[in-house]
């Protein structure tokens, strides 16, 4: 029976794998079920029988970004009492999980800016904040305890996230204004990872944190 267990998660991983492939390069609506399939090498049938629908695929992908999002911030917030420590650490995190998955950003902004369907966009929104929450509780402690400036916490989070997904997104211009050289099968070299983090990390000090008051 466990053996039986194991089978499925995999089958349903394999799925998943070839769906999140898809939906990153040719986006939902340009993603047949047969195509899914096909990459999967499984019956279309396997699709219905796992996942139901297609908008239901692209949920399962999206849930499985925010799982794995999630447990890293949790395993941040368990670490760090902190509010600055937390921040510092979630950015720096958060710049590591993107370069690692850039099919996150890619399907993300690439479905939101054209689905229609309202109900989709509330499941979609309704998934990102098992996250987003994790870090808004963070900058209001911070800013309860006087720690960070009295910013809007919701766009504060914005103005960490969005450059980090753009300059993943754009990876092909990026590359090319900034004269960097793509080592095989990585998005961009590890110093320019390094580069980005320290650079959202100047925005956090800069945005959030108040100065220390000269003694």
């Amino acid at each position: 029976m466990a053996h039986s267990t194991t089978a499925s998660a995999s089958k349903r991983d394999i799925i998943l794998n070839a769906a999140e492939y898809l939906f990153a390069e040719s986006g939902f609506n340009g993603t047949t079920t047969r195509a899914i399939a096909s990459k999967a090498g499984v019956n279309i049938a396997m699709l219905s029988y796992y996942f139901g629908t297609k908008e239901q695929l692209l949920h399962a992908v999206i849930e499985r970004f925010s799982d794995r999002l999630g447990k890293v911030f949790g395993d941040i917030e368990q670490t760090y009492s902190d509010p600055a420590e937390r921040l510092r650490n979630w950015i720096s995190a958060y710049v590591d999980y993107i370069f690692e998955n850039p099919n996150h950003a890619r399907i993300v902004y690439r479905h939101v800016s054209v689905s229609k369907n309202k109900e989709d966009i509330v499941k979609l929104v309704s998934e990102f904040n098992k996250v987003r929450n994790i870090v808004l509780e963070a900058i209001r402690d911070g800013i309860e305890k006087g720690v960070f400036n009295d910013v809007d916490a919701q766009l504060a989070i914005t103005s960490f996230t969005a450059p980090v997904n753009s300059i993943v997104i754009e990876a092909n211009v990026m590359r090319q204004r900034l004269n960097i050289k793509q080592p095989r099968s990585k998005l961009y070299p590890v110093e320019f990872r390094e580069r980005v983090k320290q650079h959202m990390l100047q925005m956090f000090e800069s945005l959030l944190l108040k100065p220390v008051a000269a003694t």
